[in-house]
């Protein structure tokens, strides 16, 4: 298996997504965030990167954690590359602070399985 592709590479690549947009969006209001292109095309790509990543992860590593919506996370991708006008601000902003902040403790405990070889 490639580097690029090892479960626990892409599992730090969501982990990471999640905790620098969290950084990058504390204290922000969603009115801040609807007018800052920046801030809205940073939580695009990151949106984006997670689903890529989630996509490239084992299905039997994703079936093992089922707390997480890995189909709507991985099915997010394709709306963002191919349906990109119809992108709503509303959604990527709940995306961002609300379901990356409860993936985060599932994305932590799978990269422990994957560490401990459990898993992938």
């Amino acid at each position: 298996m490639g580097a690029s592709k090892h479960p626990g590479l892409r599992l730090l690549h969501i982990r990471d997504e999640i905790d620098d947009i969290g950084a990058s969006l504390r204290g922000v209001t969603f009115a801040q965030f609807q007018e800052s292109f920046v801030l809205r095309r940073a939580v695009e790509r990151a949106v984006q990167i997670v689903s890529e990543a989630a996509k490239s992860l084992p299905r039997e590593l994703l079936t093992q954690h089922p707390d997480a919506p890995w189909n709507a996370i991985i099915g997010i991708g394709n709306i963002l590359r191919h349906e990109y006008q119809s992108i709503d601000e509303a959604r990527m902003w709940e995306i961002a602070t609300v379901h990356f902040v409860q993936l985060r403790p599932v994305v932590e405990a799978m990269l422990a399985a994957v560490e401990d070889g459990d898993a992938g």
